[in-house]
């Protein structure tokens, strides 16, 4: 609507009559977009009914409308809404309008603060509040009305929502979902007995894509930033929202998705956790090793925020111990810089380093992490023994284990059960889930690990120390993913220095148990003949030379 024209037609209107005329806007509002559309609503909450009563209203005071603002599908719980704050401010820069109408009270304010406030920047400048459906005029019994009625809408807005939140709550504890569910699932409408049903059901646009994305996720090779680029590259957009087409997922859209129990078939409402209806989208053992990647990517500090490079995260300089940084120069030469000098956090002096100098660094050093035959021999031939020593004494902790889940999973049903009677609060029933949860995961890490087949760690050991003894030749013929897992496997940290205007590795620190099987000490110790039974890899034994003698610690008491 043109305000400025029907305004001098107002004005043109007034100088001609011999009484003033009054003026007059209308407010109107509807909470939900749905209602917005409708042309016509047997209720009188849709936009045309409301503006045709405030119209009627203005008619009958002989007042002229000059414009008309809408709030579509917003709430009136807060007064921050873009039309009502442009009314107000047209209303106090003209100064001369003399009504503001609308259809009820709670079309105006759901909070008697905000309906107080209001009232009064309106009455500052001569403007009276006008309701078709309630008497809120100026008078004693007016006003009285008015605060009866903004109290009750408030009322009705406040225990909207705890009945809302109620009724969200019982959901969850029969496993549906309360509110929509996440990327991957649609909630859909079923006809089921001649009852309609709303259900959640996989989405097979969107599903296969977040499958993939865990999947791709749990084997340690992206990052969430690389990830949401494929995901979109791929295809996947989030889940439409009214008439706006929607986009692709951000980086921190993908790393909540990556955090969801839904997707493993739980329902979390208020920090409780239940069984879900749906279906799930994974298994748990998938989900189990996609949050040890996000822990891991957590504490090594990876970002691949611009460039990716095996190296990344894994080479310090040696000078001053920063890290050492990745950027790409006249679009194509990639060079490692120390962030402590560009920073100028220390007073680091390493150049800058093309990336293929400190590649070939590093490719030289692994020929020094490679283990001798005889010593993988020697190697092999211990940990068959220690195995079969834990084969035997594994036992008793399976069976305790397997007890505890037992009774764990007890104790949830209880819990759930009386969640849903209300015989246990939920704030309760919180903090016995996150305590039963938490044992429950121990029990069943020490169960698996009591469980596991031993001739199948017998064999990943043997190739371990195969992979070991050629891994040298395996980073050398391997490409950016491979070096990128050999790194990870055995590498904590390896410094950089420059010798003779040469990028060198100064020196590394070598993950366990790699750090102890290259160690002098250990491999003289293998090399020597024992005949120690209870000697212990882990070092939780002695060895041969440290034990005491038959007499004891005492000296031997003198015969008599």
């Amino acid at each position: 609507m043109n305000v400025s024209k029907t305004n001098a037609h107002v004005r043109d209107a007034a100088a001609n009559t011999a009484s003033p005329i009054k003026l007059a806007v209308i407010y109107l509002r509807v909470s939900t977009a749905k209602q917005a559309k409708k042309d016509n609503d047997p209720d009188g909450y849709s936009l045309p009914a409301q503006e045709e009563a405030c119209r009627r209203k203005a008619e009958a005071l002989g007042a002229q409308v000059v414009t008309v603002f809408i709030d579509k599908g917003e709430s009136a719980k807060t007064a921050d809404r873009r039309e009502f704050q442009r009314m107000l401010a047209f209303v106090k820069r003209r100064g001369d309008i003399d009504y503001v109408i609308l259809d009820k009270v709670d079309r105006f304010a759901r909070n008697r603060r905000d309906d107080a406030n209001t009232l009064f920047e309106l009455r500052s400048v001569g403007t009276q509040l006008v309701s078709v459906k309630e008497n809120i005029d100026e008078t004693p019994a007016g006003q009285l009305l008015h605060a009866i009625m903004a109290g009750i809408a408030e009322f009705y807005s406040r225990n909207l929502a705890t009945e809302v939140v109620k009724g969200m709550a019982q959901k969850a504890k029969v496993g549906g979902t309360p509110g929509r569910a996440p990327v991957g699932y649609l909630n859909v409408r079923r006809t089921i007995d001649g009852r309609e049903v709303r259900l959640v059901e996989l989405d097979p646009d969107r599903a296969p894509f977040v499958q993939w994305a865990f999947e791709a996720y749990a084997t340690g090779e992206w990052s969430i930033r690389g990830l949401t680029a494929e995901l979109a590259a791929k295809g996947l957009r989030a889940l439409p929202k009214g008439d706006k087409q929607p986009g692709p997922l951000q980086p921190s859209h993908v790393a909540r998705i990556l955090n969801k129990r839904y997707y493993i078939g739980k329902v979390t409402f208020k920090g409780v956790e239940y069984d879900g209806r749906h279906q799930p989208l994974i298994p748990e053992a998938l989900f189990n090793r996609v949050q040890e990647v996000l822990r891991m990517h957590d504490q090594t500090g990876e970002k691949q925020r611009v460039h990716r490079h095996y190296l990344k995260s894994t080479v310090v300089c040696d000078r001053c111990g920063s890290r050492l940084c990745i950027t790409q120069a006249k679009g194509r030469y990639m060079y490692f810089f120390c962030i402590g000098r560009q920073q100028r956090r220390t007073t680091c002096d390493l150049p800058y380093l093309p990336a293929e100098a400190v590649e070939r660094a590093v490719e030289r050093y692994y020929v020094t992490v490679r283990i001798p035959e005889d010593l993988q021999a020697a190697i092999r031939e211990d940990l068959r023994a220690e195995l079969d020593r834990q084969e035997r004494g594994a036992k008793p902790e399976l069976d305790y284990a397997r007890k505890r889940v037992g009774e764990l999973e007890q104790e949830r049903r209880r819990l759930a059960r009386g969640v849903v009677t209300g015989a246990i609060p939920e704030d309760l029933a919180r903090e016995e889930q996150e305590r039963i949860r938490t044992e429950r995961g121990q029990a069943e890490r020490i169960l698996a690990t009591a469980t596991m087949v031993f001739a199948r760690i017998e064999n990943t050991l043997n190739m371990a120390l195969a992979l070991v003894g050629r891994c040298d030749e395996l980073y050398r013929l391997g490409g950016p993913q491979v070096r990128r897992l050999c790194n990870r496997f055995f590498l904590e940290q390896v410094r950089i220095n420059v010798e003779d205007d040469e990028a060198t590795v100064a020196g590394a620190v070598l993950k366990e148990p790699w750090a102890t099987l290259l160690t002098r000490d250990f491999q003289d110790h293998m090399a020597a003949e024992t005949s120690n039974p209870g000697l212990d890899l882990a070092g939780r034994g002695s060895r041969m030379s440290a034990l005491v003698g038959p007499g004891g610690l005492e000296p031997p008491l003198a015969r008599t």
